[in-house]
């Protein structure tokens, strides 16, 4: 529940390096699901594989690596491989992970104007299903982080369906609630959060949350 700019910048950078595991799982199994098919019916498209080429040049410098640690002709390379991808295979599932790496580049060099174009860029152009809460969750931090706490609420409905992802979700709107001195609204994001945690995948932190707010308001209570 960070309170200065620079502290929510880092929570950001924080959130997306524990959650980097789960984002390469998700890019390959969501390019087997998206592209799999696709590459067995049209197995001659150059197209495709024009694209793809793009994509693992891209992803080959950048996964599993220190951003802050590449040099800049590596990042800059990096850019423009992401930039193309939009620019000629914008429809590709191979242009929106592009976009997604370009974001955590973006995040990582303090960038958070770069990092919302880019995931903007992403909702605005038929992102996947399975890829949407992510896309909106991180949206939602960078726009929170540049003080756009009411905007950024607006990224996460509070009805939207979002699968195993329910408790990441609300986690994030509870964080902003939080931002906004909005305890109650905190609270309540917070258990539903807690509430949705899969079992056996314990989240300290998260009950942590809940169990100070709380605590605050049993005292408020007493007093």
């Amino acid at each position: 529940m960070a309170e200065t700019d620079e502290e929510q910048i880092e929570a950001i950078k924080t959130w997306w390096s524990e959650n980097g595991n789960s984002l390469v799982i998700g890019v390959v199994v969501a390019l087997a699901g998206v592209f799999g098919y696709r590459a067995w019916e049209n197995s001659v498209s150059e197209a495709a594989e024009a694209a793809s080429s793009l994509y693992e040049s891209m992803a080959s410098a950048v996964v599993g690596q220190q951003i802050s640690q590449l040099p800049g002709e590596t990042l800059a390379s990096t850019r423009a491989l992401g930039n193309q991808l939009k620019i000629d295979f914008p429809d590709s599932a191979y242009a929106h992970f592009g976009a997604l790496h370009m974001a955590r580049i973006a995040v990582e060099t303090d960038d958070l104007e770069s990092a919302e174009t880019e995931l903007r860029w992403m909702l605005d152009n038929d992102v996947a299903e399975t890829l949407e809460p992510i896309v909106r969750m991180r949206l939602a931090q960078v726009v929170a982080a540049q003080g756009q706490l009411e905007q950024a609420l607006l990224v996460l409905p509070s009805d939207q369906n979002v699968g195993e992802h329910t408790s990441s979700w609300h986690e994030v709107r509870g964080d902003i609630y939080y931002q906004l001195e909005d305890m109650n609204a905190a609270r309540d994001a917070y258990q539903i959060a807690v509430n949705a945690v899969a079992e056996g995948s314990p989240r300290p932190v998260l009950q942590a949350k809940l169990e100070d707010l709380t605590y605050v308001e049993e005292t408020q209570d007493e007093g």
